[in-house]
């Protein structure tokens, strides 16, 4: 599993392999899915909750945006590649990457030489 993850990270910019089901779903649903959950918004929100209150600020909602895009472009990136290439894989024309929720029902196709 993690050599898919790191695999994912070393193909950044490489937009013409393929990559198969696992590799995809492991990247996607772990990494992007539930590192954007656990690791970005808990302790970020929380860190907001504390500054807010230590400080007797109102809440506008912008405080750390900043460094949660940064993290977010980090890894959305690769996330974007990785789905031109599952996409290719699965036999699909990569364009339907633009489409979120249709590229997602996409990958989910067998490899074409499966």
């Amino acid at each position: 599993m993690m050599k898919d993850i790191v695999k994912t990270f070393k193909e950044t910019f490489n937009y013409k392999g393929k990559t198969g089901r696992k590799e995809y779903w492991t990247y996607f649903i772990l990494i992007f899915v539930v590192f954007n959950i656990f690791i970005l918004s808990i302790p970020f929100g929380l860190l907001e909750a504390w500054y807010l209150k230590a400080n007797n600020i109102k809440p506008n909602g912008l405080n750390f945006r900043g460094t949660r895009s940064v993290i977010n472009l980090i890894f959305f990136i690769p996330l974007i590649s990785a789905t031109v290439r599952r996409l290719r894989d699965a036999g699909v024309s990569v364009w339907f990457t633009l489409i979120p929720v249709l590229n997602l029902i996409l990958c989910m196709k067998t490899s074409e030489n499966e």
